[in-house]
């Protein structure tokens, strides 16, 4: 059944001329803060809209106006720009959300279609506004049996008092998400008192297996323990599922070592896709498996790797992931740390941070860093300055929140290029940075937005391997020789420090 808000704004749709597009933004914004969208909605890119607060006396109640508002660059709309139509939903005295549309015409809006508008605008908003209410229904009272009193003339005496009955405290009423975190909290118990009782092991990766098999339903489960001294695995427990694949995935090894992507991060965990070859009856076949693996870290070292996989390449949900890091990393932090007199070492993040921070002070306000994830075979996006060009760069490709991922195997990528040869490579040209998440038009609008698209890549090797990339602008000019020498030494001097730090495995 289509929810109430996607239907109103469908009827809105075919009573409205030209417009093509609506959705609804619910206020306050809490989680995804679009309620219902149908049809095309640049106005969607736009941040400044997603997060509009409006005070009562800004726009009238229920009532749409249209305005002449940029299109964001991201929704790539090509031809005469939209008008946007506006609206402060209101219920119950208090705005609830906010109604955008796209309207492709200049002309005035009929009032037939005025009426549709306002119409549309109440009724969205009282649904809205049922939504976002929390209502609790209050313990009441059973009534008392009525009786007839009759007043006589002359004064009788006061009837004796009534014992009221006492009415037994209500449970109190538990949230869904308390209960669930109480069950979490329970299978996580369980889990330490199996856990205290074992010592090898091959014991400890059963009860891992099988309480996480039962939280995410994996088809592949293995835990590798590290030999500290010669830096390899020095014990491996795998078990594999009941899919008849499920042994070919076990036979084509995944990257768990000490120097995996999850071991060298400071990451609660990480997650890509893989793909293996399948003998079927039509030959061999490629099927795609989401892997999942947390570091293992006690007494600050990381120790070993524990790694999940399911078949298919759509992951696991957030919640299987909290619920298997809190079953997996409890019995792992719990050990005492040994370095707790001593000052903390600093972290990857803290390294990397600490480069980017530097380029800034020598006149490099816009640098960002990738990272080279060898089992994907891809590059990452992982920090990024904070400058304002660097800060809209970040949001079109989505370096901070994992959204930038490159083919290291990508022959016209420039960061590629420079990551595979081990070199210091220049790009004129955004496109060349961007290729392919963006094509060439879409390269050339962001490039115009950050004002400049020359870049320099530099690559970053730890003990022999390039292991990510600095990546130099994108600016309107090229930096000088000089310029470059000093960032080649403040990538070396990095380099230094993240092989101490991944030597004592932080």
């Amino acid at each position: 059944m289509t929810p109430p808000i996607e239907a109103t704004l469908r009827i809105l749709l075919n009573s409205v001329p030209y417009l093509i597009g609506a959705a609804v933004v619910r206020q306050p914004a809490v989680g995804d803060s679009v309620e219902a969208q149908v049809g095309r909605m640049p106005w969607l890119h736009d941040r400044r809209l997603l997060n509009l607060q409006l005070p009562d006396d800004t726009l009238p109640a229920n009532r749409a106006i249209l305005l002449d508002w940029p299109v964001p660059y991201q929704a790539e709309w090509v031809g005469i720009p939209p008008r946007l139509l506006i609206s402060r939903l209101v219920a119950r005295e208090r705005t609830v959300g906010v109604l955008l549309g796209t309207l492709i015409t200049r002309e005035v809006v009929t009032a037939q279609a005025r009426e549709a508008l306002d119409l549309s605008c109440e009724l969205i908003a009282a649904a809205v506004g049922s939504d976002s209410l929390a209502t609790f229904a209050a313990t009441a009272q059973p009534d008392q049996p009525r009786r007839l009193v009759i007043v006589p003339n002359e004064p009788e005496p006061e009837p004796e008092p009534q014992p009221m009955p006492v009415l037994a405290e209500a449970e109190p009423i538990l949230d869904p998400k308390d209960e669930q975190e109480e069950r979490d909290r329970q299978v996580v118990e369980e889990v330490a008192r199996a856990l205290d009782e074992l010592t090898d092991a091959r014991s400890i990766g059963r009860v891992l297996r099988d309480a996480v098999t039962a939280i995410a339903g994996v088809d592949g489960f293995s835990v590798s323990l590290f030999n500290s001294v010669r830096r390899e695995v020095a014990y491996r427990y795998k078990v594999v599922g009941a899919d008849p694949d499920s042994a070919e995935m076990g036979r084509q090894a995944v990257d768990d070592g000490p120097d995996c992507y999850a071991a060298r991060h400071d990451r609660r965990w990480h997650s890509y896709v893989r793909e293996i070859g399948v003998r079927g009856p039509e030959g061999v076949e490629a099927r795609k498996i989401s892997v999942l693996q947390y570091p293992l870290v006690a007494a600050d070292e990381v120790f070993g790797v524990t790694t999940l996989q399911v078949f298919g390449e759509s992951g696991f949900s957030d919640h299987a992931m909290e619920s298997a890091a809190a079953v997996v990393l409890p019995p792992a932090a719990a050990a005492p740390s040994s370095t707790s007199a001593e000052p903390e070492a600093p972290t990857t993040d803290e390294i990397l941070n600490d480069l980017l921070a530097k380029c800034a002070e020598i006149g490099l306000p816009t640098t960002f860093m990738v990272g080279v994830d060898p089992a994907a075979g891809v590059l990452r996006g992982e920090l990024i300055s904070t400058s304002a060009a660097a800060r809209e760069f970040d949001y079109a490709l989505g370096i901070s929140v994992g959204r930038f991922t490159i083919e290291l195997a990508d022959r016209y990528n420039a960061i590629a290029r420079a990551c595979r040869e081990g070199r210091i490579v220049t790009s004129p040209t955004l496109d060349e940075l961007v290729h392919p998440l963006r094509d060439a038009d879409g390269a050339a609008t962001l490039e115009r937005l950050v004002q400049g698209g020359r870049s320099t890549i530099i690559p970053v090797s730890v003990s022999g391997d390039v292991v990510g990339a600095l990546v130099v602008g994108p600016m309107a000019d090229e930096p000088g020789f000089s310029t470059i020498v000093k960032v080649r030494d403040m990538v070396n001097e990095t380099a230094s420090r993240l092989t101490e730090a991944w030597r004592t495995n932080r």
